[in-house]
């Protein structure tokens, strides 16, 4: 009996493995080093087209509006495209004598060194004249503004009149002659796009919508004329506001012995407008040019007397359109660039040195020689004529009617 059972358990303990090996897996197992990573699809490639980057617009010949004053820090890909800027000209040896004037070779009070040369915008539309005080400049620059009559720069170096009108705007020009001198800019503003630029400059602005405190209106002028600025008052200002300072002026060579070159009795420019003709003849006992515009004596309104100058300079500079606007009507400013070097004619004694310009942009221009030495002028003031690049100046030549 007791055998039964034990068969019966056996048979029993078979069925229950027979049960639990069928229940298994019937995957045979795999080898980890043989497992295949997931396929994943490739990322979907899209192509977008190249886009501009933002890159600040230089202050350069350009026909495309200002873009607004948002500081945008380049990337190294960002690297300027344009010419590098010319190399600095080496300062000429020109030992001064003490207490020399670098811009008029004339020795001045010491304390003139102490303060910086002002960089006046005066109008010289026929509502401006007679310009006051415009005689007691260093240097006048003259150039082509919208309308295409001319307005002037001058520079007031050693001398301080109590006042110097009429005072119109800022052009694009000053943005470089400024610099060249260390100046303060004394004007009645102007576009805002020119405004923007000479704000972004290293320089001393005295707009007179910021800065009113030397500036006043002459009673009984019209809006052309009215505006005037006291030059005492000015370097005042400068003081009390920390502007005014020391600055270095390589200035130009002079000497008074008379350069050899060709005979120039008249020099005419023959600038657009029928109002802004410029001639110039020779005054032999004075040694100076006298200035004619329009055909008429161009006189300086604090004593009715001719202005004349010693130095006459023909200065050839690259002329450009631009977009801004200067005025109501929709007149558009002209670009010049007054840094690199070009040609320049240097009329003093009677005679014409040709030659050529070259400034840096950080210091006054250089007038050389073909064989690159300086040229000197004559003690006193100079004119300098801003001119396009092909312009015909007429020497020893005047037209019907001028």
């Amino acid at each position: 009996m007791k055998s039964k059972y034990l068969i019966l358990a056996t048979f029993i303990n078979l069925l229950l493995l027979l049960f639990i090996s069928a229940c298994g897996s019937r995957q045979p197992a795999r080898d980890t080093e043989a497992l295949e990573a997931p396929t994943v699809p490739p990322p979907e490639v899209v192509s977008f087209a190249a886009q501009p980057t933002n890159t600040p617009a230089p202050i350069a010949p350009t026909n495309t509006p200002l873009p607004a004053p948002i500081p945008i820090t380049p990337t190294p890909t960002d690297a300027p495209t344009a010419s590098p800027p010319p190399e600095p000209t080496p300062t000429p040896d020109t030992a001064r004598a003490e207490n020399e004037n670098p811009l008029t070779g004339l020795r001045v009070d010491p304390i003139v060194f102490q303060r910086r040369p002002l960089h006046i915008r005066i109008g010289n539309d026929p509502a401006a004249r007679p310009q006051i005080n415009l005689s007691q400049a260093d240097v006048v620059y003259e150039e082509i503004v919208e309308w295409w009559i001319t307005r002037l720069t001058a520079v007031y170096y050693a001398k301080s009149p109590e006042m110097v009108a009429p005072i119109r705007s800022a052009r694009l020009i000053n943005t470089q002659l400024t610099r060249q001198y260390n100046a303060a800019l004394i004007n009645s503003g102007g576009s805002d796009p020119v405004r923007w630029q000479l704000s972004q400059l290293p320089i001393v602005n005295l707009d007179e919508y910021f800065h009113p405190d030397p500036f006043f209106y002459r009673e009984g002028e019209g809006w052309q004329r009215r505006l005037a600025v006291n030059l005492v008052e000015t370097h005042a200002y400068m003081e009390k506001e920390e502007m005014q300072s020391a600055v270095e002026l390589r200035g130009f060579a002079f000497d008074d012995t008379p350069p050899a070159g060709d005979i120039a009795e008249t020099i005419y420019i023959d600038y657009p407008a029928k109002t802004a003709k410029v001639l110039w003849r020779f005054n032999a006992e004075s040694k100076a040019y006298e200035r004619y515009v329009a055909g008429e004596a161009f006189l300086e309104g604090a004593n009715n007397q001719i202005i004349a100058v010693p130095n006459v300079i023909i200065y050839f500079a690259e002329h450009y359109e631009t977009d801004i606007v200067e005025d109501s009507t929709g007149a558009t400013s002209v670009g010049i660039n007054v840094n690199g070097e070009g040609e320049a004619w240097i009329f003093r004694d009677g005679v014409l040195v040709k030659g050529r310009w070259r400034s840096d942009g950080s210091q006054t221009p250089e007038f050389i020689n073909q064989d690159g030495k300086p040229v000197p002028l004559r003690a006193g003031s100079s004119w300098i004529q801003v001119v396009p690049t092909e312009y015909k100046i007429l020497v020893n030549e005047i037209p019907a009617g001028e």
